[in-house]
């Protein structure tokens, strides 16, 4: 276990103020774990040993590291859907005409479901259409209900 001990536990009443100072448990168990992984070797020289995140069941991969494939070579692997997000279809609402005549977020959403067999949320457009309206593709106003509507800019 530990060859210092007393030492150990003499340290842990010096950082006891430290440690309480923190109000989540965790935290305090984590700084604990630390210190008790922390040993010094015969030579005088500190060694820290890791322990393992217990949160996450994913292998570490190193930044920049690229995945391989069966193969064993490094290729790629890119996650691409094709262009089905709802920053595309809203990309081809636009260059189809569909806000030739002036549109609701709710509308959109219905457009989308009906004739591009396609399930989105008002909320997955929201920023897009905001992006349209400061870059001036789009332009939008309010209707009597108080809700904006979406015309070609």
């Amino acid at each position: 276990m530990l060859k210092d001990f007393d030492a150990v536990k003499g340290q842990l009443k010096e950082l006891a103020e430290m440690v309480n100072a923190f109000k989540s448990e965790a935290v305090q168990l984590r700084i604990v774990e630390l210190v008790l992984a922390a040993t010094e070797r015969e030579d005088g020289v500190r060694e820290t040993h890791a322990t393992p995140n217990r949160g996450s069941r994913r292998p570490v991969r190193r930044r920049g590291a690229k995945p391989e494939n069966g193969n064993g070579s490094a290729e790629r692997k890119t996650a691409r859907r094709g262009g089905r997000g709802a920053r595309a279809t809203l990309a081809r609402a636009l260059s189809e005409g569909y806000f030739k005549k002036p549109h609701t977020l709710g509308e959109l959403v219905q457009h989308v479901e009906t004739n591009m067999a396609s399930k989105f949320k008002q909320s997955d457009f929201s920023g897009s259409l905001a992006r349209y309206v400061r870059d001036g593709k789009l332009k939008r106003s309010k209707n009597s209900e108080g809700q904006y509507e979406y015309v070609e800019g």
